[in-house]
This record gives structure tokens, sequence and C-alpha cells, in this order.
């Protein structure tokens, strides 16, 4: 009688049963550490979560259900935009204006960055506000698109009535200072501060764009609201 080839002192069949058996153990180890391991999820955010510095005295009790503001505003093109245009995308928002020769810079960049990271994605905005609606007119913000490569298709800097920028930063963004945190000549202070807001129109996250690490982790943050956008 033939005696059956073994490897590792196994045969075929005993070796067979043993790769089946590892295969279960990797599998169940799998999904042990998948239940461990939870994906990230991202708080959603309300005005009484936020430092108070940015927040309007009216909203600081809001805890709950908060969602931004529609507006109506004009893009580097002319182009008069709404929550419409927005409705069931991602967004970045960013308050900023052309003539600033700091923080502006880098934000920009950073920008840039996320636009590279996601372009042509249909399901993601950048929204750019401009804290000097006086001066930084259309052709103005069209000058600036084309020097920091604004793709407008996704990415659009906006312009319009002083006061509607002011009550959307102040109560739908969070994204300015309150008068005496650093408030001077301009009708109001930006932060640093981009705002992740999801398709429902939900406050996601604050990260700092003059920060390359923070922005690493929102360009890791935005596909985890993706799947929600349209």
């Amino acid at each position: 009688m033939i005696e059956p080839k073994k490897v590792l002192g196994l045969t075929k069949p005993e070796l067979a049963k043993v790769l089946i058996l590892l295969s279960i153990f990797a599998v169940g180890v799998a999904v042990a550490f998948r239940i461990m391991s939870p994906e990230r999820q991202l708080p959603i955010l309300n005005p009484s979560d936020l430092n108070p510095a940015i927040v309007a005295d009216s909203m600081e009790s809001v805890g709950m259900n908060h969602v931004v503001a529609d507006f109506e505003l004009l893009d580097q093109s002319g182009t008069r935009r709404s929550a419409a245009d927005v409705e069931g995308k991602v967004r970045v928002v960013s308050y900023f204006f052309t003539t600033c020769p700091s923080i502006c810079v880098d934000m920009a960049a950073s920008l840039r960055r996320v636009q590279d990271a996601f372009a042509a994605d249909g399901r993601l905005r950048i929204l750019s506000h401009t804290a000097m609606p006086d001066y930084d007119s259309v052709p103005i913000l069209a000058d600036y698109a084309s020097l920091n490569g604004c793709d407008p298709q996704q990415w659009w800097l906006l312009t319009g009535d002083a006061a509607e920028l002011n009550r959307l930063a102040r109560t739908s963004y969070f994204a300015v200072l309150e008068e005496g945190q650093g408030w001077d000549e301009h009708s109001f202070i930006h932060t640093e501060n981009l705002v992740l807001i999801d398709a429902k129109g939900r406050l996601r996250g604050y990260y700092d764009g003059t920060d390359p690490k923070a922005v690493d982790q929102l360009i890791k943050d935005i596909p985890l609201l993706l799947p929600d956008a349209q």
C-alpha cells in the first residue's frame, strides 16, 4: 500500500482542513477588528458646541437641529448663487478678502489642495465668501480666482450684500470673530477656519486652513460625508 504524500507532516486532506480552519480564523479576526474599530464618524455640531466668540448672541443656546440658512450671492463669474445650487452637496466654507496679505494666502493654497483632491467630483462645492464686499467686486474676484486656480464648477468666490455675508458668517457658518475679538476697520474679521458642511446643511467640522496637518484631516474627512451627497 502506497503511503499518501505528506506536507509538513500532514496528508493532503489533513492539510486542506488546516488551511480551511486558518482561513476561518483569519476572517473571524478581520470581522472582530472591524467591530472593535468602527469607521470614524464626524460629529454633528450646533452653535452651543462652538466657541461663543464666533457665535451670534442670539444663537449661543441652540443645541440641536442647526442647519445653514439660504443665501443669495454672486460668484466670480457673476452667476447668482443660492442654497438651491448646493442642495445635497458637501461644502467647504471659508471667509477671506482678496487684499489679505497673510492667512488668506495660506487658506487659498489649502483650498487648492482640497479642490485637487476632489477634482471633478460633483458632490463637493467650495464656497469662499469675501469679508470685504465693498472692494471685492465680481471682476476682482474673477482675477483672484484665475490667480489661485479656482475651478468655477467647484470653487465659488462669493460677494454680495455685506449684511447678508455677515448674517451667514455669524448665524450659519460661525466663521468670524465678534466685536472686541480682533475687530478692526473691516465690517467683520474672518477666522482661518474652513467649515465642513454635510449634504443636509449641518456643521460637521472646523479645520485651520493655515495648518497643513489640519487640511490633511479635512481631506480625509470629506469622503465620510460624500456617500450621502449627490
